[in-house]
């Protein structure tokens, strides 16, 4: 049986959660750096900065470049269309959008949007299909932030954590308010590719929860492994993303992604990706990859293995301040229940497994019904072909979505083209 995109209350309190999160990831953050600042530790300061203005700046240049792509696209509809469209918000940007985002406040302002529709379409029985449009790119947005900011940030508080001997509550704030967003947001992400995709048995509660340990684990040892490496040395981190970010990125450019208009800009992506791919598994196309899954996370525990076994063999016994060995424990069995919360999650609690069961039960009661899989997603990746409606940003991959909405309420949802789990 088909099933309707709706915007439910589970859905609104994901997206709130999000938005508490990134108000407070982005708080400690700032704060973190004027702590450093007036404690005159200048380098950390920097770095800290750095970092943030960074990923700010790919944030809002792809921000700014969603909004005139929808503008462009919305204006070769029917001017019936483009009214609606206008109606919801969707139109061309309007100029004080590019003062906004010179600004670096294109993020709070689509936050503030998609929470609005988001509120009407979950409590005042609202449009759902603008509440997903909206909160759609803002998911996209949210995961390069997670992996541009976020990561690094872990990483280099992590590591001044370990290296300062004085130490304060703000910083411990930080760290683990990260933590928490970083897997936040990939679950944000997966629900957003969930709602967006027609045909979809949508899973909230206890689901989810098992989906946030998986990336809350698996992305909590990879992090932790890179600020081990980073005690022995350095520039050990730089010899590891100069060896591991281009594989990365040989396979982006290998799957000829076509996310973006500008070559440019798709450059910038398929970059943003391969330094995804480095924390947490990401499926570019949406094809069926199982076993592109199942080979990442062998890579992961090859890697991780080596990791831990060179900072134990290279570390000289004056640079081990007592950590490692507690550390090397968290790696380890952060990756393993990490894992275990994958098989647990795509053998008992991924949507697929009720679609089979609510195929079974409907069989004897319909059989007019079109044979699309229920589930779409970075594992299952299968885009049902219809001639119905085809997604501007789809198109490019010949991939075609069946949905009874017409084309001017689902827009052109870029999550689509880019799908993650």
């Amino acid at each position: 049986m088909a099933i309707q995109a709706t915007f439910t209350k589970c859905d609104f309190v994901l997206n709130l959660g999000g938005f508490v999160l990134y108000l407070a990831d982005v708080g400690t953050d700032l704060w973190v750096a004027v702590v450093y600042f007036h404690e005159k530790e200048f380098i950390w300061f920097a770095l800290v900065l750095t970092v943030i203005l960074l990923s700010a700046v790919v944030l809002q240049s792809f921000s700014w470049s969603w909004y005139k792509d929808d503008g462009e696209f919305h204006q070769e509809q029917h001017s019936s269309e483009i009214q609606h469209f206008h109606n919801q918000g969707c139109s061309s940007p309007r100029p004080w959008l590019c003062v906004v985002h010179i600004f670096q406040l294109g993020m709070p302002v689509r936050f503030f949007r998609a929470l609005v529709l988001g509120y009407k379409a979950a409590f005042k029985q609202g449009d759902s299909h603008a509440a997903i449009y909206a909160i759609t790119d803002l998911s996209m947005l949210r995961l390069f932030e997670a992996f541009l900011e976020t990561a690094p940030q872990l990483i280099l508080q992590t590591f001044i954590l370990l290296q300062s001997e004085d130490r304060n509550f703000i910083q411990y704030g930080s760290v683990v308010i990260s933590f928490m967003g970083i897997s936040w947001t990939t679950l944000d992400y997966y629900a957003a590719l969930k709602r967006s995709l027609p045909n979809q048995n949508l899973t909230c509660g206890f689901p989810y929860v098992i989906y946030f340990l998986y990336k809350l684990l698996t992305i909590s040892a990879k992090i932790l492994s890179i600020t081990l490496l980073a005690t022995l040395h350095v520039l050990a981190v730089a010899a590891y993303l100069l060896l591991v970010w281009p594989i990365m990125m040989v396979y982006v450019m290998r799957q000829k992604t076509a996310f973006c208009k500008s070559k440019c800009q798709e450059d910038i992506y398929r970059i943003v990706i391969g330094f995804i791919l480095i924390f947490t598994f990401f499926n570019i196309k949406g094809q069926k990859i199982r076993l592109a899954l199942t080979l990442y996370y062998i890579f992961r525990i090859f890697e991780t293995s080596v990791l831990i076994i060179l900072c134990w063999i290279l570390k000289s016994s004056s640079l081990d301040k007592g950590y490692d060995l507690s550390i090397s424990i968290t790696i380890t069995l952060s990756l393993i229940t990490g894992l275990v919360c994958v098989v647990l999650y795509y053998s008992c609690f991924h949507p697929s497994v009720y679609s089979k069961a609510a195929t079974d039960e409907d069989s004897d009661n319909s059989h007019t019904e079109s044979q699309i899989p229920a589930c779409q997603d970075e594992v299952d990746g299968f885009l049902p072909q219809n001639s119905n409606v085809r997604l501007d940003n789809v198109c490019e991959n010949n991939a075609v979505i069946h949905s009874s909405v017409p084309r001017s309420k689902r827009g052109n949802s870029r999550i689509i083209n880019c799908l993650t789990e």
